[in-house]
């Protein structure tokens, strides 16, 4: 049973390491012997990998589909899905003490949250986990499976060479996503700790009373000033700490997931188009379309697990702002009112958004993707 987020986090740090983006030791002091072995995992996933770019690249680019539109599309598509375990497994191992260090401020923010009397459910984080790491594995290695008794391929060697490639995709955007998503949550204990025991959200004649509403009962403030400024100033440290996570998060998986989402746009521009063209044509090319477009929405299915992370990460944020301003309006201590203002400058400058650096990571991205391109239309027709 996980007692906190390192245990939660276990599978996913199982499978990461696995595939070579974790080294085997990740504690903070790690001996010579586990630093040899974690350089000679470096070099056995770089020798493998670089083998099966070198063996299989050239026969996946000089396949014939009879179309110079599929042709280049499939070139443009096979260089981008080998170079994806490259770039996700060189910044992963570069910055996997970041990682780390993302799961020690989550323990951090654990410990203080049970001060404030807030405990959080590591059942359902750990489930997410196992789920999100089964979701990433087994369907990966039954597609590929698929694939190679579609086409007849008698090489064993090559199924397991592609598998493994594909791995990296799915195991990256689970495992940033199942991060995202414990930071979402602690996010979310911390303005249900603020609603729920300390401030005010319903104006009243004393300040004091939550909940006025006809069949509920009221409620008021369980604590003085002097202990709500106290908890206050926690919770303004608490929410600098999951500041300091997402940055952390961005930092870590940020050109690894724009690498993930590129290629899941390349492929579904490439298994929309051979989908159709197969249609069309009624050849012996439909079948396999039709399951190229199931390895797409496949991976469709993280990019979106993964914006939806973010999205809620950005509304939690703005929700604590929300409760802020209205605990401003309903308090009657000048003390506290001074303080949720300081507070309420904390979220103005800083606010927890997913993002790359070019752009943000939630449903507006999608938005900007549907909508750029009629946009350009019109311009150029004015």
């Amino acid at each position: 049973m996980a007692q906190n987020a390192r245990d939660a986090f276990r599978p996913c740090e199982i499978a990461c390491k696995l595939i070579g983006l974790l080294p085997f030791y990740t504690s903070e002091k790690v001996k010579i012997w586990q630093k040899v072995v974690n350089w000679c995992q470096v070099v056995v996933v770089f020798v493998a990998i670089s083998w099966v770019i070198f063996k299989y690249v050239p026969d996946d680019v000089d396949e014939d589909l009879k179309s110079s539109v599929m042709n280049r599309s499939i070139v443009i598509l096979v260089c981008m899905n080998y170079a994806l375990p490259i770039c996700c497994t060189v910044f992963c191992m570069v910055l996997s003490g970041k990682i780390v260090s993302i799961l020690s401020c989550l323990e951090y923010v654990d410990g203080q949250l049970k001060l404030l009397k807030t405990d959080l459910d590591y059942r359902s984080h750990r489930n997410l986990s196992s789920i999100m790491m089964h979701l990433s594995t087994i369907p990966t290695c039954l597609l590929m499976l698929m694939y190679w008794t579609k086409a007849d391929f008698s090489n064993v060697w090559y199924f397991f060479a592609t598998t493994y490639i594909s791995l990296h995709y799915s195991v990256c955007c689970s495992t940033a996503g199942t991060l995202g998503w414990f930071t979402c949550k602690r996010l979310q204990a911390l303005s249900d700790t603020m609603l729920r025991m300390y401030f005010p959200t319903t104006p009243t004649s004393g300040g004091f009373l939550t909940t006025t509403a006809p069949g509920h009962t009221a409620e008021t403030a369980v604590c003085s000033e002097k202990e709500q400024l106290t908890v206050l100033r926690q919770i303004k440290i608490l929410h600098d700490k999951l500041n300091d996570v997402v940055e952390l998060v961005n930092y870590c998986f940020s050109v690894q997931i724009t690498f993930c989402v590129g290629l899941c746009f390349v492929i579904g521009v490439v298994c929309s188009f051979g989908l159709f063209r197969a249609f069309i044509y009624r050849n012996e090319l439909f079948y396999m379309g039709v399951l190229n477009f199931i390895w797409y929405m496949y991976y469709l299915f993280f990019v979106l697990f993964f914006i939806a992370v973010g999205s809620k990460i950005t509304r939690e944020g703005k929700r604590i702002g929300v409760l802020v301003h209205k605990a401003i309006n309903c308090s009657t201590s000048t003390a506290v009112i001074n303080e949720l203002n300081i507070f309420s400058q904390q979220l103005l400058h800083r606010s927890p958004v997913i993002t790359c650096g070019l752009f943000v990571y939630d449903w507006t991205l999608l938005y900007t993707v549907s909508y750029s391109g009629g946009g350009c239309k019109i311009n150029s027709i004015n």
